[in-house]
């Protein structure tokens, strides 16, 4: 498959490559049209698609020649087939004989398939203004398939609409669905009613564009916004074809027919013609030519090119015949070393160039195919060159011979800082469509430097790629490539992608002064971790470097590592070259608006444009990562190379410069040089920007017609597609060439900004505000900022066009180029159009184009009741006397809103903040209230659940009121339930007075002791034991021979009753904490000193099941389990804390509720008494208590 930019061309008119391809008017008719027909085209379709393609470009002829009013038609076209077809076969038998021919250049007609948007209709690809010719015009091969001659007259009227963009850079004359820029309709401003935006009044149906009579300034159509309201015919009688009265009208009633010439892809044939005089013996120059042409011919020519070599001084010979290039054989070592050892001792002042290229053609015409569609690549100083008429010689020669010159200038030798010189080569590469390359002179005493040797390489190896057919002839792609200084013995690290549409084979190189600059660490890592040594490396000392293939390179990111030993004026230099592949190909071509090589940046009026297009396939691929780089060559004043000069390029669609959006063209400015006049190579870079590139889907709709396909029109400002999908990665680089730049030496500011060509407008009907948006333009063209923005209001088209009218105040402050910008404006003027027009200034004064205008009309406001205010005065805040009409004052702002819409918003904000005031204040009430309603139920849900009998020995006790009352008297906190149920201490008291209850009774004791004898004996400061608790009223509680049920408030302590001695623990010790966590031990009166252990004491208490469920059983418990103990150890067994189960006792079958009380924390015991209880092995254990309150 083959990409459009990589289209075979061969084209066999004497004319060759000029700004079009060969194409040009001679009196009156046409003459090198080139068409080419891609692969995607099958063979079976070849008489179909040719017999179609004859039909139509026969009545585009008469239909040209209508149109121009008998001014043009077509004479000779040149169709290029695909390399592919067989024209010796059935489906492609040609009356014709096709002419095998090896020219590559841009068609300008492409026959392919379908495109995504415009389908198989003809479209053209316009890249820059208005005027100027369009890149090339394509349209589908199954077009060309039909039948009838009605579809052929069809086929014709639309190609005679492409050639009017194509050739004369006129641009559409209508409007498009939902584009911002040109719509369907406006609003006619004789009437005010909206009609269609397109021409009407067409007094012959196949001319495509308006009279100029009938054509309409004021419609806003992609034509009137580049060309400023100039007709199209207007545009046409100025250009290149019929400009100064050339091409005049003819009596002729019809054309003649146009003639055919078919040709074909052959292997492409290269003559190298080098200078050999004694200038070329300065430190390692020869050298240098030597081991670059030997690079050149050993690995980047492709197979099957035929390559001579020819040597001149005061005269010429040929060193090395043409001969086929082959790798299995030793025909590229043979031709690569044939330059002789030693430059000739003739001086450069005695060379005859012409000498050299008439030997370079005898070279070239030994076999059939001859010298047409040949290069011949020139490598000369540049210096010494032959006369004009030596020069006008080669020239003729060239032409008759149709031949491409590509010129190599080594060494170019300037003075550091000094301005350009010119090698007088110029007229000739323009003349034979060919390139210059420019390798400037960088020695180092009697050394040259490495930079200088690559440098030529890579002007050999863009010759040979730009003079192939890429694609078809295997010639290498760029893939990385950087230099790394010496100086500083490190470890030159990088990294480069190989991706899907490369070929399977890749190679590496490192390229070196002397070989001992490069260490002995040169190591290359595939994606998966493979590590390729240098052991496994190849060394070419005839071309100074040291390479590796990878004959099947796996996909991914690739790094590498490479010792630097370089001196610190020399470096290394490393390169990635792989073939592209034959399913997938990513393709990327760069040129200018310029057609010449010395560029002079001291004219404002003629700009140059850089423009990349960057095509997967046959499709462009949008919002990839495009930068090109200037670089000037030669070294300045201190001795150091310049820097280089990045351009980011953009497909943004703003108009100035880049066209349409969309079509995958990225463009931008040539930057001011100011004071910077030299040589500056050209390249650029493309790559799937980190994975934000994509490209749009060929065809989403495989089934579809191609009649339906036929109705789709495109495009305004951008082309939409439908569907897309991400691209792959990939990265891809080429060199333009040298660009010759004349810059202002002054400092002079003459640049001004670019044209703002996105302007619109939008009318709020309520408001009753105008809403401007435009993208800023740039300080200099479309670099950096403007200074500021003048804009106008007029009553008429022509009025804005003149920038005359009422000076827009309050314009706001220009930003960033790119970035988009609005004003709002307050108007007075209603039910009539008012036109508007925008510009930018620079700093210097230097005043951008107009804009494109944009129209608005108000409707008159709604009668409404008159509000009597105080009369007040409003004075001007500007002065009134401005050369192009009084200014328009806005109303006050705040942040661009008028204070009506400041207060309509403050309003409703603080609406807003009441509403939700009364919403928050309403639900804290209905919370609240809520809570003490539950709080109320649950009172009295806890009332009368339990009667408990608390009796003590103590003489004073607190109550819950803090009043000291009689130990000797019972206190009863008896209640019932709503059901008549009791309820316990735990359920009725508060936490504050379950926690008072047991802090008084650790401060009465510190709790018994067990002893053996289970008495229990008192300490001499012991005043009463723990309380006992009378159950009066209990709950069914689970027994051995009562199941177990599930209760919603915990269940009470309630041991298995066993009688005297006090038996061990009556529950198994729970695992779930140590005796260490239980908090310390905290004397009454005191805070506790631990709020953690209660925590946690609490919930180990709350995870444990009911203790009628363990066993009792001493065995299953440890034998060294701690008492809890105080400080002083009880004397005496205590007596029972519990009374006995009652055997009478009565149950009330009710569900007890759940109430969630933190338990008393047991105090830590002492170190003395764990001592004792560990010493005495026979006494029994306290289990611990928990729920003391709780029966």
């Amino acid at each position: 498959m083959w990409t459009i930019d990589k289209l075979l061309l061969i084209v066999l008119a004497a004319q060759l490559v000029n700004s079009q391809g060969g194409l040009k008017l001679v009196n009156n008719g046409y003459e090198g049209l080139a068409v080419a027909i891609t692969n995607d085209i099958p063979q079976e379709h070849c008489n179909q698609v040719i017999h179609g393609l004859k039909s139509v470009l026969r009545e585009f002829s008469n239909i040209l020649w209508t149109s121009t009013e008998g001014r043009a038609f077509l004479r000779q076209v040149t169709v290029a087939l695909p390399p592919t077809w067989r024209t010796d076969s059935l489906t492609c038998s040609l009356l014709t004989p096709v002419t095998p021919l090896s020219v590559p250049i841009d068609s300008h007609v492409h026959v392919t398939s379908a495109h995504p948007v415009f389908g198989v209709r003809p479209w053209t690809q316009q890249s820059q203004g208005c005027g100027h010719h369009g890149d090339y015009i394509q349209l589908g091969g199954d077009l060309l398939r039909a039948t009838t001659n009605n579809t052929y007259d069809h086929v014709a009227q639309l190609l005679m609409a492409e050639w009017s963009k194509f050739r004369w850079g006129v641009f559409e004359e209508r409007g498009y669905p939902d584009d911002p820029l040109y719509p369907l309709t406006y609003r006619d401003p004789t009437t005010n009613n909206p009609v269609p935006n397109r021409c009407t009044t067409r007094q012959n149906p196949i001319v495509p564009f308006c009279p100029t009579a009938s054509h309409n300034p004021e419609a806003p159509t992609k034509h009137n916004a580049q060309c400023i309201g100039r007709s199209a015919w207007d545009i046409i009688e100025h250009s290149e074809d019929f400009n100064n009265g050339s091409n005049k009208i003819t009596n002729g009633t019809a054309p003649q027919m146009p003639s055919f010439t078919f040709v074909q892809e052959a292997p492409p044939r290269f003559v190298f013609v080098v200078e050999d005089t004694a200038v070329m013996n300065l430190q390692q120059r020869w050298e240098f030519v030597r081991k670059a042409v030997r690079r050149v011919m050993v690995y980047d020519v492709p197979d099957g090119a035929h390559v001579a070599l020819v040597i001149f001084n005061s005269q010429a010979k040929t060193t090395a015949p043409l001969m086929k290039m082959e790798s299995m054989s030793d025909v590229r070592q043979r031709v690569g070393s044939s330059l002789p050892r030693n430059p000739s001792p003739v001086p450069e002042s005695n060379k005859c160039i012409l000498c050299g290229f008439q030997q370079g053609l005898r070279a070239l015409n030994i076999d059939s195919p001859g010298t047409a569609g040949s290069t011949v690549i020139l490598v000369t100083t540049g210096k010494g060159t032959a006369s004009q008429d030596e020069l006008d010689e080669m020239e003729r020669l060239a032409k008759q011979h149709r031949v491409r010159v590509e010129a190599v200038i080594y060494p170019v030798t300037e003075n550091r800082g000094t301005a350009t010189t010119t090698h007088g080569l110029e007229s000739l590469i323009k003349a034979t469509g060919g390139s210059s390359f420019t390798v400037m002179d960088e020695g180092v005493g009697n050394d040259s430097k490495v930079n200088m040797m690559v440098a030529l390489m890579n002007a050999l190896f863009s010759a040979v790629r730009h003079s192939s057919l890429p694609g078809t002839s295997k010639v290498p792609v760029l893939i990385h490539s950087y230099a790394y200084p010496g100086g500083i013995a490190s470890m030159a690290t990088g990294s480069f992608n190989l991706d899907d549409s490369l070929g399977p084979s890749a190679r590496f190189s490192v390229f070196y002064y002397d070989l001992n600059h490069v260490g002995n660490t040169v190591q290359l890592t595939s994606p998966s971790g493979q590590t390729i040594a240098s052991v496994n490396m190849q060394e070419d000392g005839d071309a100074n470097v040291i390479f590796v293939n990878i004959p099947k390179a796996e996909r991914g990111i690739w790094t590498y590592q490479v010792e630097n030993r370089a001196d610190s004026h020399q470096g290394l230099h490393i390169q990635v070259v792989a073939t592209e592949s034959e399913a997938r190909q990513i393709s990327i071509r760069l040129w200018t608006s310029s057609d010449q090589s010395i560029i002079n940046m001291t004219d404002s009026m003629t700009p140059v444009r850089v423009y990349a297009e960057v095509k997967d396939g046959l499709v462009p691929v949008l919002n990839a990562r495009v930068t090109a780089r200037l670089q000037r060559l030669g070294t300045n004043t201190t001795g150091s190379n310049y820097n280089s000069i990045v351009v980011e390029l953009f497909d943004n669609g703003f108009g100035d410069p880049d066209i349409t959006g969309g079509d995958g063209v990225y463009s931008r400015y040539l930057p001011a040089l100011k004071g910077a006049s030299g040589h500056y190579e050209l390249s650029v870079t493309a790559d799937n920007n980190n994975g934000l590139a994509h490209s749009p889907v060929t065809d989403a709709f495989p089934g579809r017609t191609y009649s339906e396909r036929d109705k789709i029109t495109c495009c305004g400002s951008r082309i939409k597609y439908e569907y897309i999908k991400p691209v792959n990665a990939f990265q891809r680089s080429t060199v333009y060439g040298v660009l010759d730049i004349v810059s202002p030496n002054n400092g002079i500011d003459i640049v001004p900004p670019n044209r703002i060509l996105d302007l619109r407008s939008h009318v709020n009907q309520t408001s009753r505000e105008v809403s401007l948006r435009w993208t800023a333009p740039g300080d200099d063209y479309d670099w950096d900022r403007a200074y500021h923005y003048e804009g106008v209001l007029a009553n008429s088209w022509a009025e804005a066009k003149a920038f005359s009218g009422e000076r827009i105040s309050g314009m706001p402050g220009p930003v960033l180029v790119g970035t988009e910008q609005s004003l709002i404006l307050q108007i007075d003027k209603y039910e009539q159009t008012i036109y508007v027009a925008i510009r930018g200034v620079d700093e210097a004064g230097n005043r951008g184009g107009v804009s494109n205008i944009a129209s608005f009309w108000l409707p008159t406001p709604p009668t409404t009741p008159t509000v009597v205010t105080s009369p007040k005065t409003l004075e001007p805040t500007i002065n009134l006397a401005q050369p192009l009409g009084h200014e328009v004052f806005q109303p006050v702002r705040v942040a661009g809103l008028s204070l009506e819409d400041v207060a309509v918003i403050s309003g409703s904000v603080v609406g807003f903040l009441i509403i939700m005031a009364a919403l928050t204040t309403f639900c804290y009430c209905h919370v609240a209230r809520h809570r003490r309603q539950q709080h109320k139920k649950d009172q009295e849900r806890m009332e009368g659940n339990r009667n408990v009998m608390i009796k003590t020995n103590s003489t004073l006790m607190v109550g819950d009121e803090g009043q000291d009352s009689v130990d000797s008297a019972v206190k009863e906190e008896a209640g019932l339930s709503k059901d008549g149920r009791p309820i316990s201490p735990m359920q009725s008291w508060g936490a504050s007075k379950l926690l008072q209850e047991h802090e008084r009774r650790i401060s009465v004791t510190s709790g018994p002791n067990m002893e053996v004898s289970g008495s229990l004996s008192h300490c001499q400061n012991f005043q009463d034991p723990f309380p006992d608790v009378t159950l009066i009223s209990t709950h069914p509680y689970p027994t051995a021979q009562t199941p177990s049920t599930t209760h919603s408030d915990p269940p009470a302590y309630h041991p298995t009753y066993l009688p005297e001695p006090h038996p061990s623990y009556s529950y198994p010790y729970h695992p779930g904490y140590s005796h260490e966590e239980l908090p310390p031990y905290t004397p009454p009166g005191q805070p506790s000193q631990s709020s953690q252990a209660s925590t946690v004491y609490t919930q180990e208490i709350g995870s444990q099941p009911s203790e009628m469920s363990y066993q009792s059983d001493p065995s299953n418990y440890p034998t060294e389990m701690p008492s809890i103990t105080a400080e002083i150890p009880y004397c005496q067994a205590p007596p029972p804390m519990y009374i006995p189960y009652p055997e009478q006792a009565s149950f009330m079958p009710h569900a007890p509720v759940q109430v969630k009380v933190p338990p008393p924390v047991a105090p830590k015991p002492s170190a003395s008494a764990r001592a004792a209880a560990v010493a005495s092995p026979t006494a029994s254990v306290e289990p611990k208590r928990r729920n003391v309150t709780q029966v």
